[in-house]
């Protein structure tokens, strides 16, 4: 008789779920996004284990947020200061002022849509890895270096 009213809570909760639009903040942790823009990528990464984001435009940056349901909000970012590009330069300070402007994400099909305040959006592209990440194996998985012999 337990088993029964078991399944039949578990049922009723997973159809209650499959109506719900809402998207699961756990998909962003650990999750990597690029969203190319003229001249410049911009990179975004969200940490596996703390509510922090970090990324590349043209100069480093990280910062926190938080997230309740689509609901979102990031923190002011930490960068460095390096120079660049006019152009990438422009990209990158209306990036910085955009993201404290965010309240709604949307993540779908490997797309994520950051909305503004204005309604303003920018979409990144999920990616494994950011673009520049060293790909190559790790020290213990590389073949050992050819000894010459003269």
């Amino acid at each position: 008789m337990k088993f029964r009213l078991l399944t039949a809570a578990a049922c009723a909760l997973a159809l209650g779920a499959c109506g719900n639009d809402t998207p699961n903040p756990e998909l962003l942790k650990g999750a990597n996004f690029v969203s190319a823009q003229p001249g410049v990528d911009i990179t975004l990464s969200f940490d596996p284990t703390e509510m922090r984001v970090y990324g590349r435009v043209v100069n480093l940056y990280n910062g926190g947020y938080t997230v309740d349901g689509d609901q979102i909000h990031f923190d002011g970012f930490a960068s460095t200061m390096m120079m660049g590009e006019p152009e990438t330069m422009e990209i990158e300070q209306e990036y910085f002022q955009f993201m404290p402007t965010v309240e709604t994400y949307e993540l779908s099909d490997g797309k994520l849509t950051l909305i503004g305040t204005d309604g303003k959006e920018i979409i990144f592209t999920q990616v494994e890895t950011l673009p520049g990440e060293d790909t190559a194996p790790a020290p213990s998985d590389a073949p050992a270096p050819e000894t010459v012999s003269e």
